[in-house]
C-alpha cells in the first residue's frame, strides 16, 4: 500500500513513522492531503535525513516527480547544513564530502543522485547529466551507484 519497505523508516521514531503512513495511505485518494501530512512530519522533525529519502522514493514511486525532487533537495540541504558544506552542491569537493561523517556524506550522495535519477524522470536530461558529472567527481569510486542512473541517462538520449 505505501510502496516503501519497513527498512527505510529505520531511524525514524515510531510516531514519524505513523504520520507518515498517514500521509502515504491518504495519498492514494487525496495527494495534496498526504502531500500536507508530509510537509507536518518533516515540521516535527527537520532533522531527520532518513524522513525525507523515505518521502522521496514515496513520491517518485507515485509519479510526483515534481514534489519527490521537493523532498530530496530539501534532505540535500539540512545534511548539508548538518555537515557544515555549503547549501549548493556546486559549491562541494570531494574532500568536504569524504571528510563528512559516513551517514551525512552517504545521504548527500545519495540524495544527489536520486536528484539526477528524478529529473530524468521529468525529462531534464541535461540537468541530470549536470548532477551525474558532480557525483563522478564527489564519489570516483561510484560507491553510491550513480552509474546506474547514468547508463540509464545515455539510454534516454540514445
Amino acid at each position: 500500500m505505501t510502496d516503501v519497505e519497513q527498512d527505510e523508516f529505520e531511524g525514524l521514531p515510531q510516531a514519524l513513522q505513523d504520520l507518515v503512513r498517514q500521509g502515504m495511505a491518504r495519498h492514494i485518494a487525496d495527494p495534496a492531503g498526504g502531500e500536507f501530512l508530509f510537509h507536518y512530519a518533516i515540521s516535527q522533525a527537520p532533522e531527520a535525513l532518513p524522513l525525507y529519502r523515505v518521502l522521496y522514493k514515496f513520491c517518485n514511486r507515485r509519479r510526483r516527480f515534481d514534489i519527490a525532487y521537493d523532498f530530496a533537495v530539501m534532505g540535500l540541504r539540512m545534511a548539508a547544513r548538518q555537515a557544515g558544506l555549503p547549501e549548493q552542491w556546486p559549491d562541494w569537493s570531494s574532500a568536504m564530502v569524504s571528510g563528512a561523517d559516513y551517514r551525512l556524506g552517504s545521504h548527500l550522495l545519495l540524495s544527489l543522485k536520486a536528484m539526477a535519477f528524478i529529473e530524468l524522470r521529468r525529462g531534464h536530461g541535461d540537468e541530470a547529466e549536470r548532477i551525474l558529472d558532480r557525483l563522478t567527481n564527489l564519489d570516483p569510486g561510484d560507491g553510491i551507484g550513480a552509474s546506474v542512473v547514468a547508463a540509464l541517462a545515455a539510454g534516454v538520449q540514445d
